[in-house]
Parts: C-alpha cells; structure tokens; sequence
C-alpha cells in the first residue's frame, strides 16, 4: 500500500482528505499500547526490586535485634552468676567467721 493511502485515505493529490487512515490509528494504538505495557513491566520491576530491598532490610534488622537480645539475656546471665558467687563467698565468710 502506497504511503498516500496510509496517510490521507486515497490516491493521493486532490483527493485526500485529512484524516487518519484506519491502518495508521491501528498502528498507533499498537505502539501505544506497547509502550504502556513496556511501562507497567518497568513499574512492576522497580516495585519487585522495592519489595526484595526492603525484605532484606527487615531480615538484616531483625538478626540485628536477635543478636541484642542474645547479648542482653547472656550479660543478664552473667550478672547473675556473679552476683550468687559473690553472696556465696560472703555466706561461707559468715559460716567460718
């Protein structure tokens, strides 16, 4: 088909009138629709890389706070290992005084 008749509908010359052929809108509305579903893939992308991003982050904060707590319960652990051996040592002062 000659680009006349996917422009102007016709021959060409005096003839053509000055809409847009069928062939052409249909084109066009392909492209469109493609470079909308090409938008909606990259926003899926971006929105998929968000949601790993912030998975990681929560995973990272969340060895981050089982590793205080591991530390809290074993100080508090200890504290309290240190406190029953020193009033043990003061007990047997007591018993041998």
């Amino acid at each position: 088909m000659a680009i006349g008749g996917l422009l102007g509908g016709g021959g060409g010359g005096a003839q053509g009138g000055g809409g847009i052929s069928p062939q052409l809108q249909g084109a066009q509305q392909a492209q469109q629709q493609s470079s909308e579903a090409n938008q909606v893939a990259q926003i899926q992308a971006q929105m998929q890389s968000e949601k790993t991003k912030t998975q990681a982050q929560i995973h990272q904060i969340q060895q981050e706070t089982n590793t205080k707590v591991a530390e809290m319960f074993r100080e508090t652990n200890l504290n309290r290992a240190k406190s029953s051996s020193k009033l043990h040592g003061k007990w047997v002062q007591q018993i041998m005084a």
